[in-house]
């Protein structure tokens, strides 16, 4: 490492001297710092969740109102424009003239926050309680509607950069993955046993499966056996960089498994992709006929308090 020197010397050198080349900081080498923020927004989120629990429990228990009292009814029918209000975000991404209105991330936000929003008010409109078969249609109509949304919105985060990223393509991660991973294991130079486990765990998980049951359970399993793995390595390297310093680890043996278990982590990455990618187009599929099917059970359901 160069020792920085005083301004004066720097002004009398009049040429630079050859500098050492220094291996570029990958991103898995950067140790992510906490971020108190979120854990505060963790418990204010906590917090909210046990308020809104504890107010279901008193709205189901009590006798403040009912679906068709005026508070009652108003709160279906915010719900009710709420939820449709969803709508708004398909229309932008498929209806070409409204490609220019806003950015798609924001209209995909507009539509997880409606589709929370929207079902809890019609709970709430219920008062929690099923008392005819058109109302228990449009009530499990919008649960089933609610838990794939839940189950598109775990998939989506497995296949994006973040929640509202930009989509990512598997030959884009496998670039970006086979960068880090050259670099990385020429620093495991003095722990042969780590690499040669680190190859078999990147030669297993990248194993081709052909039905969707193997490649569940392939999924299922790799966390399982990349746990077993990190706890090898931790177990060598502990025991190699606890007895000698070595160059490539300036920061000892935690500068070491940090590095061993991102890059495991990557591995796994790269060996969901392809599960949940078609995971996610099977539920697509799915998820459209269940719009249908809650529009048209609220427009029965709204015709039958009418009618009756």
């Amino acid at each position: 490492m160069a020792v920085a020197e005083p301004p004066q010397q720097l002004r009398e050198r009049p040429i630079e001297t050859s500098r050492p080349a220094t291996r570029p900081v990958s991103k898995l080498d950067r140790v992510p710092a906490s971020d108190g923020s979120s854990v505060i927004n963790r418990l204010v989120a906590l917090l909210g969740l046990g308020l809104l629990v504890w107010l279901a429990y008193k709205v189901a228990t009590g006798k403040y109102y009912t679906p068709r009292s005026n508070f009652g009814f108003y709160l279906g029918v915010v719900g009710s424009v709420t939820m449709l209000a969803m709508l708004l975000y398909p229309l932008r991404k498929h209806v070409h003239a409204l490609h220019r209105w806003g950015v798609l991330k924001h209209w995909f936000r507009w539509h997880m926050i409606m589709g929370i929003a929207g079902p809890t008010l019609i709970l709430f409109h219920s008062t929690f309680h099923l008392r005819s078969l058109n109302a228990t249609i449009a009530l499990m109509s919008m649960l089933i509607m609610v838990g794939s949304g839940v189950i598109g919105r775990f998939v989506y985060t497995k296949i994006h950069y973040g929640l509202y990223g930009s989509r990512a393509t598997l030959e884009r991660i496998q670039k970006e993955f086979a960068g880090q991973s050259d670099t990385m294991r020429s620093r495991f130079h003095m722990a042969p046993r780590v690499d040669q486990w680190l190859r078999s765990f990147e030669r297993e998980a990248n194993q081709a499966e052909r039905s969707l049951i193997t490649m569940w359970w392939h999924v299922a399993a790799l966390g399982w056996k990349r746990r077993l793995c990190a706890f090898r390595c931790a177990r060598e390297l502990r025991s190699i960089l606890g007895r000698e310093r070595h160059p490539e680890f300036v920061g000892g043996s935690s500068e070491a498994l940090h590095l061993a278990n991102c890059y495991l982590r990557e591995t796994e990455r790269v060996a969901e992709f392809t599960t949940y990618e078609r995971i996610f187009s099977l539920w697509h599929i799915l998820h459209i006929p269940l719009i249908y099917l809650l529009a048209a059970s609220t427009i029965f359901h709204i015709i039958a308090v009418y009618m009756y």
